[in-house]
């Protein structure tokens, strides 16, 4: 196993619990990564002396890394090749669309520009769906909900992303835990992502609420 990413909460949660140290510092702590990617543990303000020594022997920022970056000519999509700590790549897709668009009972829609991010929860996939791509690869590894989390993360620094679909490489149900984790993370501070707006793709089923599909 590598050095865990600061966005995998369950570990994350689990140190500062072992160590005395309040775990309502964890969103701040991701605040300040969020908008400062590059930054070194010493440099958050305020944490307790603790926390910096749990920090930079048992964390890091990122442990994934943009590779590349490909923009469609119409500039609609972005496709994020994503390079885990292990060597191995999974994508995250930007979708942008305009809710302006059309008519609605005859009048304009409201609303604006709205992004959403295509997410992968695996390194490959079990399914063998011959439709999917991902399904030639066989099945990798699982993503942590760190390496699941840091894919909203890097695609933020591009885009206001508003809605995430489990819709890129991997069967999340298969990956249960990490899933979970990973939209609590979302859905909490400093994300704050509706429950609404992340959807659960599996091979048979779409959960587009998923505290009401007893996801959490």
């Amino acid at each position: 196993m590598g050095v865990r990413s600061i966005f995998d909460v369950p570990d994350v949660r689990a140190e500062f619990e072992k160590a005395g140290i309040n775990t309502h510092f964890i969103p701040f702590i991701w605040k300040y990564v969020i908008k400062n990617p590059n930054c070194e543990w010493d440099e958050i303000p305020d944490l307790p002396s603790t926390a910096y020594s749990l920090l930079r022997s048992k964390f890091k920022t990122f442990t994934s890394s943009v590779d590349s970056v490909i923009n469609s000519n119409d500039g609609v999509t972005t496709k994020l090749l994503v390079k885990l700590q292990n060597g191995a790549f999974v994508e995250a897709v930007i979708m942008r669309y305009d809710t302006r668009l059309g008519k609605y009972g005859g009048k304009p829609r409201p609303g604006g520009p709205r992004s959403t991010l295509c997410i992968s929860s695996q390194v490959g996939c079990k399914m063998g769906c011959k439709f999917c791509a991902t399904g030639s690869m066989g099945f990798k590894n699982n993503l942590s909900s760190g390496e699941i989390v840091e894919q909203l993360v890097h695609a933020s620094c591009l885009s206001q992303i508003r809605n995430v679909v489990f819709m890129g490489m991997g069967e999340p149900l298969n990956n249960y835990s990490a899933v979970v984790e990973a939209v609590r993370a979302m859905s909490g501070v400093p994300f704050q992502l509706s429950p609404k707006r992340i959807t659960v793709s599996t091979e048979n089923l779409t959960y587009k609420h998923p505290v009401q599909s007893n996801l959490l």
